[in-house]
């Protein structure tokens, strides 16, 4: 059986994403050098490209300042997405980013999270300790589907309503009424 871009295998991590995920092994080793975790190259790489759609096949799209999801045949958001090489201890630390990378998604900083988008260049946050980790979800291959997980908020998830054209939100009751799985799909560009 062919893997599909994104999809986990189910064995068990040996790097910082393990062994569950190409793509994830792929972006960790082209920006980190595996023995001390700073950048791998002197000049480093633009971000992966990925798309994101909820487990029930509504796409992730840019509209009005705010990621919706939406039963839509219209083309997903490109999301860039970095490591985020500070984040220790769970694996598969990323950031994500819209706009080509010069906005990214944030958990906040208040007692109960709130995602909001914010003008905050992902290149940026790849090389700052101190505000990267807001930004950061842990990215939870699960057979073909993905989670992720707040750093700042463990136990907090994305997640879209069971309606179309609402906001994706963060939840901290995954797999009650919010969808909190979704299709992580690298863009191959050149």
């Amino acid at each position: 059986m062919a893997s599909q871009p994104g999809a986990g295998t189910g064995r068990r991590p040996s790097g910082p994403c393990g062994n569950q995920d190409k793509d994830m092994r792929d972006l960790f080793d082209t920006f980190i050098k595996k023995e001390d975790g700073v950048p791998n190259p002197p000049d480093l790489p633009m971000p992966f490209i990925f798309t994101l759609r909820d487990a029930k096949q509504k796409v992730i799209r840019l509209q009005s300042n705010n990621l919706v999801a939406e039963a839509s045949n219209s083309d997903p958001e490109k999301l860039s997405v970095v490591p985020n090489r500070f984040v220790q201890g769970k694996p598969c630390p990323i950031i994500l980013g819209v706009q080509g990378g010069s906005r990214c998604l944030p958990c906040g900083t208040l007692p109960q999270p709130k995602l909001q988008l914010e003008d905050k260049k992902i290149m940026e946050l790849f090389e700052d300790k101190e505000q990267a980790a807001r930004f950061t979800f842990h990215n939870i291959p699960e057979g073909s589907t993905h989670r992720f997980e707040s750093a700042t908020y463990p136990g907090w998830f994305l997640c879209t309503s069971q309606k179309s054209s609402e906001p994706i939100r963060i939840t901290n009751h995954p797999g009650e009424t919010e969808i909190t799985e979704f299709y992580f799909k690298r863009i191959l560009t050149q």
